[in-house]
């Protein structure tokens, strides 16, 4: 699978993705915990006072129900703001598993308490009434308080997990939206510094080719050609992937250039089957390769030199072989590795599952590139 910039940019525009998402997740977490506060709370606290007054003082008169429930409700969310105060310290909120629950229960006892007093305290000039019940269930009163607290501090703290797990996730998200934006950067400056070494090296040997023929008009007329058709086609190529076919008919006018140069002293064939010709590869995956042939054929045995070049589609792989007389010209490795290892170089930057193999046998090099198959395109 080809991992080109374009590739790279599009996982960077879903780390952008994921970050938002994340970041207005938080934001509706925020959202829930207010509610929770305004509508929640309130349900519960009628709830339990409806039942505890019932309980407790059932011959309370109708008109001091709503006034008691009111209380209730004002004396309560002052707990809550305590305990969210005790809940927020940051050496409470490091601490989990068995130290936290016991934390929550004592905070949650001690806000009872505490709204217990202020509820009494209200009481004493509202509706003494109220107070009786409390007299004659004190522990029954701290256990009503006790439970509202600590459903409110399970939610509470529920909350804030998932708010903290969304708001770690957002930055998580935008850290790698960074460093993918980044990568996209390194990988597009050193694709086009890449294909810039390559494109004036073939265009040197091509003008090479044309002082060879200057003095046959005709020559000169047919290399002029071939070469503004491929010098087209470099300036025509994109960055993502192409069907294989337009290289090859661009090695084609290149070999043609050469064919010009050499005259009877070089002989050239291209050939590929139609499945191979409709596969997409990276740019210019051709020109290394028949550069390297052409320079150490002529380097490393006597004319007539020949190159072959070949594609075809096996084992879901598309198979390019590149092949030259002459030897392994191992006495300049160096300047043999050049245009390879920016071949390579390339490739990885591409993110292809490539693999190029070079042999000598029988007087013959060849260099072959394994390449996905899976990227077919309908384009001839």
């Amino acid at each position: 699978m080809f991992r080109t910039a374009a590739a790279v940019q599009t996982q960077a525009d879903r780390a952008a993705s994921r970050a938002d998402e994340a970041s207005h997740a938080s934001g509706d977490e925020r959202q829930l915990f207010w509610f929770t506060q305004a509508v929640i709370l309130p349900l519960v606290t009628l709830g339990v006072a409806t039942v505890f007054s019932s309980l407790t003082t059932p011959d309370l008169p109708a008109g001091s129900l709503p006034w008691l429930i009111l209380v209730r409700m004002c004396t309560i969310f002052g707990a809550t703001l305590f305990l969210r105060s005790i809940y927020r310290l940051p050496r409470i909120e490091r601490l989990d598993g068995g130290w936290l629950v016991a934390t929550v229960v004592a905070a949650c006892l001690t806000a009872a308490l505490l709204e217990l007093a202020g509820f009494q305290l209200i009481a004493v000039w509202l509706m003494p009434v109220a107070l009786a019940a409390v007299e004659r269930y004190p522990s029954f009163a701290v256990m009503a308080r006790f439970i509202i607290c600590l459903f409110w501090s399970a939610t509470y703290l529920l909350l804030r997990q998932r708010a903290t797990s969304l708001r770690n996730a957002a930055a998580a998200a935008t850290a790698k939206l960074r460093a993918t934006k980044a990568e996209v950067a390194l990988r597009e400056s050193e694709l086009e510094r890449l294909g810039q070494h390559v494109e004036p090296h073939f265009l040197f040997n091509a003008l090479s080719a044309v002082l060879a023929c200057r003095h046959d008009p005709d020559a000169v007329e047919a290399v002029t050609t071939a070469l503004s058709d491929y010098l087209r086609f470099c300036l025509a190529r994109g960055k993502e992937p192409e069907p294989l076919a337009h290289e090859l008919d661009a090695t084609e006018q290149l070999l043609s250039v050469h064919e010009a140069r050499f005259g009877d002293d070089l002989r050239c064939s291209v050939g590929a089957s139609p499945a191979a010709r409709r596969i997409a590869v990276p740019p210019m995956v051709l020109a290394p390769l028949v550069d390297n042939a052409l320079k150490f054929a002529s380097q490393t045995c006597h004319p007539p030199w020949e190159i072959a070049v070949t594609a075809r589609v096996a084992d879901h792989r598309l198979v390019i072989t590149v092949s030259n007389s002459g030897r392994w010209a191992a006495a300049d490795s160096t300047r043999q590795g050049t245009g390879l290892a920016n071949l390579r170089r390339r490739l990885e930057l591409s993110g292809v599952d490539h693999q190029l193999d070079l042999r000598e046998e029988g007087g013959t090099v060849t260099a072959t590139l394994s390449l996905p198959a899976a990227q077919a395109t309908t384009a001839a």
